[in-house]
């Protein structure tokens, strides 16, 4: 359990409206030392509060406005058939989020696509190489996002 004081959330508050900012600037944004803000980011890196910075990317500007959520119920599932069914949706790249899930779903993934003809491609492709495994599915399609939060507000 790792313990973030008020100076942590400003700098991860700063680094969440953008990831880009240089040292200065989130010392000159948070008031808080350079070399503070320096050695706290790398502290929190080292203590895996920061798992990586990345870019937010619209699917629907690059040419793939089907951005669907697949959820999964597994059966037959050995250790084996699961590493080869997440070796290949890790693989596959219109599969863009894998996540083993609890509750009535095993896996969930996104799916970001062309178009439905490409979308259902990808699907069949799935569902025809794990049919041995996949019991049932389900699909949602993201219409629009309002919230996208790395949970910087959950520091008390």
């Amino acid at each position: 359990m790792v313990t973030l004081d008020q100076k942590d959330k400003k700098i991860l508050g700063a680094l969440d409206k953008n990831a880009r900012l240089s040292i200065a600037d989130i010392s000159r944004k948070t008031g808080i030392q350079r070399d503070s803000v320096l050695y706290r980011i790398n502290k929190m890196k080292k203590q895996k509060v920061i798992r990586f910075f990345h870019t937010v990317l619209d699917p629907t500007v690059l040419d793939h406005p089907i951005y669907t959520f697949v959820n999964f119920i597994l059966y037959n599932l050995t250790e084996e058939n699961e590493k080869s069914f997440l070796g290949y949706l890790k693989a596959y790249p219109n599969v863009v989020y894998v996540a083993k899930t609890t509750g009535k779903w095993d896996f969930t993934i996104n799916i970001a696509a062309k178009n439905l003809k490409h979308f259902d491609e990808v699907m069949t492709q799935i569902r025809m190489k794990f049919s041995k495994i996949i019991k049932e599915y389900e699909t949602a399609s993201i219409i629009q996002e309002y919230k996208y939060d790395y949970m910087v507000d959950l520091i008390e």
